[in-house]
């Protein structure tokens, strides 16, 4: 080979590598299990974009912390994968920055989902999925699901004296307790009109918050919440008796369906029943998104592909393959799932459902209302105190928290 030759396939080589390393690529974490239902969409990405994105899975719940660890470093991802109230968290330590073409997309997604999400008049995350809690019925015990809580606490009455259990679901989490608290009229802490959470306005010692856990407290006398439920392994546990067919139905949300249907029930799907006082049960909306980081080099190709991720055909095919249920609205409209129980159940209770506070005080609020609905259920103590020490516990909590910062 003469060096003329040598010459020109240096230069060539040269010049591809420098192609190669020009190629632009997003790091993505994803759930755990989860990186499969995007494969799709990233191949196409990657063709469509002339660029690479790998996908590394991480808990979802871990994320935050390890994105506060590795960014700064310049090790950690351009997009990650958070729910709603961890995004409050996110915005608040500085580790993401507002997704831009959501500013003109907002009318493509459900309100409650965009509005889980915003912050000073900025949107930080791209809506993935949405989940709140829906009743889960077995079929062959259970053909027609009660409209009341009144009717299913009847049905677990009689279905107690026969050894097994009507209406299952967590009554010791306030995550679960707080569909009956909010058809009170009790709330967390109130909105202002800016979007603001205002922590000076809490509501969770209101005179319906009282009626409310007065109607839970007569569950617990009547042996209907069970203590066999509680803990880390209730779920596991409540997931055992319904699949077994010794509970007629159980409060879940949407992440149940692959284990029932796994499980070989012949499950249906209805909204939360009404309340005593006629009004109906109302959950919290937990929105799962993807935000992208403050320390992403690739920005503009982050937005671009997470604009790409949530395009209709992309986002029917996640909800088909995985049931997490897309708040785009032209998905939940598709003519090929207006027969579709889950969609349609998770559609009509999301309306009704409450957006979770975004705030970093909330871990505080959930454990201090657990602690409240244990003394509730197993104690005489008058609901108001309980509820009344509760409040001066998180209001000490907020003001040393704030002192601190």
């Amino acid at each position: 080979m003469n060096k003329f030759s040598k010459g020109l396939m240096l230069s060539l080589a040269l010049i591809y590598s420098q192609e190669t390393l020009a190629t632009e690529k997003l790091i993505v974490w994803e759930d755990v299990g989860r990186a499969s239902t995007i494969a799709s969409a990233v191949k196409d990405f990657e063709t469509i974009y002339d660029c690479k994105v790998e996908v590394l899975e991480k808990p979802m719940y871990h994320q935050v912390e390890l994105l506060e660890k590795l960014g700064p470093k310049g090790e950690g991802p351009d997009v990650v994968v958070l729910a709603s109230d961890m995004v409050g968290v996110a915005k608040d330590k500085n580790l993401i920055t507002p997704v831009h073409f959501m500013q003109v997309e907002t009318n493509q997604y459900l309100p409650n989902s965009i509005a889980s999400v915003t912050f000073d008049g900025d949107l930080y995350s791209v809506p993935k999925t949405i989940e709140t809690l829906i009743v889960f019925y077995n079929k062959d015990l259970l053909p027609s699901p009660p409209d009341t809580l009144e009717e299913y606490v009847d049905l677990s009455k009689q279905m107690r004296k026969k050894g097994k259990y009507g209406l299952l679901a967590k009554w010791d989490l306030f995550y679960t307790t707080y569909a009956i608290m909010h058809g009170y009229g009790a709330y967390i802490f109130r909105t202002d009109n800016d979007g603001t959470i205002n922590l000076n306005s809490y509501g969770l010692d209101t005179p319906g918050a009282v009626e409310a856990l007065k109607v839970l407290r007569k569950m617990s006398n009547n042996d209907l919440v069970y203590d066999y439920l509680s803990g880390i392994d209730g779920y596991n546990r409540m997931y055992e008796l319904f699949t077994a067919k010794k509970a007629l139905a159980v409060i879940n949300g949407p992440w149940a369906i692959e284990d029932y249907l796994k499980a070989g029930i012949n499950f249906g799907i209805t909204t939360l029943p009404n309340l005593p006082n006629g009004n109906p049960m109302a959950g919290f909306l937990g929105t799962k998104g993807y935000s992208i980081s403050k320390w992403s080099a690739h920005k503009e190709l982050a937005e671009d592909f997470l604009r790409f991720l949530n395009e209709h055909k992309y986002a029917l095919l996640r909800y088909k393959e995985s049931r997490q249920i897309p708040p785009i609205i032209s998905v939940l409209q598709d003519p090929s799932l207006a027969n579709d129980d889950l969609i349609q159940v998770i559609a009509q209770q999301s309306v009704q459902a409450v957006n979770m506070p975004s705030i970093p005080e909330m871990s505080y609020v959930w454990s201090a209302m657990d602690k409240a609905i244990w003394k509730v259920t197993h104690t005489e103590t008058p609901i108001d105190y309980i509820l009344e020490n509760t409040k001066k516990d998180i209001e000490s909590y907020i003001q040393t928290r704030l002192k601190s910062n």
